[in-house]
């Protein structure tokens, strides 16, 4: 495991080569003091047994599938705990170290890592990178992969955010810009069934408060606007804007802890629902996908 840093005098961070994992995002409060808002491990030796991804990138399928998942009208069993398959189980891409990729753009460090055909379960070798850029005030993520056989790709980060020196995220104003959610199953993994987020504890198109409100779900994101979610915390004046090019976010916070991750990536269980977006990568394609996290600093 190697850490790396960039530094472009606005924002900066370190990463991981394990798991491609963002460790530390330090950006300025509006007193103008550098302010970690990511929920990472002091001791780096933690990664290696953390059960909650904190920072990683998940592949190859992020999200939870239904063992077995379709692939060009075929049943493909995958590894599964009790039928449900979750960020991709033991091989996932979060628990493995990635190569480092020199490159010549300032401010910009690149990972890839080649996933063998069988892992899990899926078919085709992927070949996958991952780059993190600091540009002004913004964190970058652009995530590319290719297949030799057709597969399903999926790939989010999985940092947990607070924009507070106090503990909690209690105080922080979340908003997401989405009319509708996908409906889940008991074990959480969508039905299939699409829902409007109107008089629901779903519906964050305004600001509001979190409180003590548990989140495990996933939004369908309204791309006819720019921005599709924000998280502000008054204290710290810190306001973090998400942009992606991905339909939809899983918004999740820990019961144990301190955090909010904002997961943009296609719909969880896609390989068995037709309607929603394919996941299906085949092998003259090339996945590309982005997020960004901007920061705004507010006096108020």
């Amino acid at each position: 495991m190697k850490k790396y840093t960039l530094d472009n005098g606005i924002i900066k961070a370190s990463f991981l080569s394990y798991g491609a994992i963002i460790h530390e995002l330090w950006v300025k409060d509006k007193y103008g003091i550098y302010l970690n808002v990511v929920k990472g491990l002091s001791n780096l030796k933690e990664y290696l047994s953390d059960t909650w991804s904190r920072g990683a990138v998940i592949g190859r399928f992020a999200g939870r599938l239904e063992n077995p998942i379709q692939i060009e009208g075929e049943q493909i069993a995958i590894e599964n705990q009790e039928g449900v398959m979750l960020h991709s189980g033991s091989l996932g891409w979060n628990k493995r170290d990635w190569s480092y990729v020199e490159n010549n753009k300032i401010n910009c460090i690149s990972f890839e890592y080649y996933c063998k055909e069988g892992a899990g379960g899926f078919p085709g070798n992927v070949k996958a990178s991952v780059s993190y850029s600091l540009i002004e005030n913004e964190l970058f993520i652009n995530y590319r992969a290719t297949t030799d056989a057709p597969t399903h790709v999926n790939l989010t980060n999985h940092s947990y955010f607070n924009l507070s020196r106090e503990s909690s995220i209690d105080t922080h104003q979340l908003q997401i810009k989405a009319n509708q959610y996908l409906e889940l199953k008991e074990n959480l993994v969508p039905t299939g069934k699409i829902l409007e987020v109107s008089n629901t504890p779903f519906d964050f198109r305004s600001p509001r408060i979190i409180g003590k409100k548990l989140l495990d779900d996933y939004f369908i994101l309204n791309h006819s606007e720019d921005k599709i979610a924000s998280l502000y915390n008054p204290h710290s004046g810190i306001e973090m804007q998400t942009y992606t090019s991905q339909p939809g976010i899983v918004v999740f916070t820990p019961p144990h802890f301190e955090g909010i991750c904002f997961e943009t990536q296609k719909f969880s269980n896609t390989p068995n629902i037709q309607s929603f977006p394919s996941t299906l990568l085949k092998p003259d394609e090339v996945y590309d996908h982005n997020t960004r996290f901007k920061f705004i600093i507010s006096a108020d």
